[in-house]
């Protein structure tokens, strides 16, 4: 019983320590790395006005692709942006915006019907649209994202951008786990923002 506590006790605290540097890791935002800056665009949005890259700005941005008759993942992502466009409700520095991969379906119409569905009521979440090659190059030369098979081959990743438009960081946009660091990095982002 004593050679069992001597290896279960120390596995307990190498864990316990290990979890503990994550946590103080994770609420310093200036850890998060800076990846790259977000590239020009201009796209529309549900309501038929211009969406640029320049709306990025003094904002913290989660971005991600999806198209509105997606049976995949597209569902449970919009479900977690929702949660998350909800949570946030009452911080003004965060915004989300969702790019359709499918604009030869989705279209302004369709998305404002779309946004509408999901319970959007205010400006902090826009739904954008461009022609098909455009989406491709700023899914993938501009987000880093694959972008070969549109709408079926999009990324579930959303994307965190900061106020000065850089991509800090990818989540996997239908995990929970992934989402719960997503929910701190925002936190942190908007203290940052703040301060």
């Amino acid at each position: 019983m004593n050679k069992i506590l001597y290896i279960i006790v120390p596995g307990i605290l190498f864990l316990a320590f290990g979890a503990n540097w994550v946590i103080q890791k994770a609420d310093r935002s200036h850890d998060i790395p800076i990846i790259k800056e977000v590239p020009d665009f201009i796209f529309h949005d549900q309501a038929g006005r211009l969406f640029s890259n320049e709306r990025l700005a003094n904002k913290i941005t989660v971005l991600d692709f999806m198209f509105t008759s997606c049976t995949g993942p597209c569902p449970l992502m919009t479900s977690n942006m929702t949660d998350l466009y909800q949570e946030f409700r009452n911080v003004m520095e965060v915004q989300f915006v969702s790019v359709t991969v499918d604009p030869l379906i989705d279209s302004e119409s369709k998305l404002k019907e779309y946004a509408d569905f999901v319970g959007v009521d205010d400006d902090r979440w826009q739904f954008i649209r461009s022609d098909l090659e455009s989406t491709k190059d700023l899914k993938q030369n501009g987000f880093m994202l694959y972008a070969g098979e549109l709408p079926q081959g999009h990324a579930i990743k959303f994307v965190l951008i900061d106020q000065d438009g850089n991509i800090r960081k990818y989540f996997d946009g239908t995990d929970e786990a992934s989402l719960a660091v997503l929910r701190k990095d925002i936190t942190n982002l908007v203290k940052e923002l703040r301060s």
